[in-house]
């Protein structure tokens, strides 16, 4: 299956380095997304099976960096690229304030079908607590629920790349 979540494991997949702007910076990216601080940030992913009974087990928890070129465009930007922006899209992006409420759908493929990904949650310039979950195929089988939490927990180090 396509990795439709892997925008939320962006934070955990991000290069580091670069100087933290400015804090007007970091707000809204017009008007309608949030805009991620630059630095480290430590990231914990739970990924369980969608639907009841769906246990979640620790799937990662890292520490990595974004830089400002990273977070330039905002945390819609950063979900497309890491996936690829010719072939998935957002069919909602709706951001109350701090809450995320999205659809993102990946075209498919010869190997796997399209699918969509439901992404809701928080999203603050410094903070994210998001569910992601993906619909298992025909018979509901082999869907996912994932938790992506992040927070910036201070500055990239000196040379970090």
């Amino acid at each position: 299956m396509r990795s439709v979540f892997a925008g939320g494991i962006a934070l955990v997949l991000a290069a580091c380095g670069g100087p933290v702007p400015d804090a007007e910076e970091t707000e809204l990216v017009s008007g309608e997304d949030i805009r991620l601080q630059p630095g480290l940030y430590r990231t914990r992913i739970s990924l369980g099976g969608a639907g009841e009974g769906g246990g979640a087990m620790q799937y990662a928890d890292d520490n990595e960096c974004l830089t400002p070129a990273d977070v330039s465009g905002g945390y819609r930007r950063m979900l497309l690229d890491m996936q690829g922006r010719d072939s998935c899209r957002f069919e909602s992006f709706d951001l109350n304030g701090e809450e995320l409420d999205a659809v993102m759908i990946c075209a498919g493929d010869e190997f796997q079908p399209e699918t969509e990904a439901r992404i809701s949650g928080t999203l603050t310039p410094t903070a994210t607590d998001l569910r992601l979950t993906v619909a298992g195929f025909e018979d509901g089988a082999g869907g996912v629920d994932m938790r992506v939490t992040s927070e910036r927990i201070g500055d990239c180090s000196e040379g970090a790349e």
